[in-house]
């Protein structure tokens, strides 16, 4: 069975987390929160390295997987190299406007996000927005986006069979 792997890509505060909530709960796509990772990671561990490890984890009882990032960190393009060896690919574009996203991104709880400064987060935003790819789909969160728009979007990029999944063990 070939194993799907959504990529979320967008700056912090578009809504990735929230998308990926949503498609986790109303899909048989298994989010895995991938800022949850780096936050525990000790001064000696790859951060690409343990996502990784814990993305081929969690393909052992799933076979369809969803993860977000900005696309804008050192080390992402050898970490995207090695999965699309191994995992067919899906890159989801989640845009909006810059100023709503930095307004998002300082409302929001920061206990399961990466501490960031409101102007590194400007800078990171920059370059997320700017990244452009082969998107499968890109969904539009300035309004934000309507649940039913989201799941529209996320639902026909799958052409297979629907698969259960169950969440890994950490």
């Amino acid at each position: 069975m070939v194993k799907t792997l959504y990529m979320l890509i967008g700056p912090k505060g578009i809504g990735k987390t929230y998308i990926g909530t949503l498609v986790e709960k109303k899909t048989d796509i298994l989010f895995l929160r991938v800022e949850n990772i780096w936050l525990t990671l000790n001064s000696k561990e790859d951060g690409w390295q343990k996502v990784e490890q814990t993305i081929d984890k969690a393909f052992e009882s799933c076979n369809k997987l969803m993860i977000e990032n900005l696309w804008a960190g050192q080390g992402f393009h050898r970490f995207y190299v090695s999965l699309k060896v191994k995992y067919n690919i899906k890159l989801v574009r989640v845009f909006s406007d810059l100023d709503i996203c930095l307004d998002r991104g300082m409302s929001r709880e920061n206990k399961n996000h990466i501490p960031v400064s409101d102007t590194k987060v400007a800078e990171y935003n920059k370059i997320a927005a700017q990244v452009k790819l082969d998107w499968a789909i890109e969904i539009n969160n300035n309004g934000p986006a309507s649940d039913a728009e989201i799941l529209e979007a996320i639902n026909s990029l799958q052409q297979n069979k629907l698969n259960q999944c169950k969440r890994p063990r950490r």
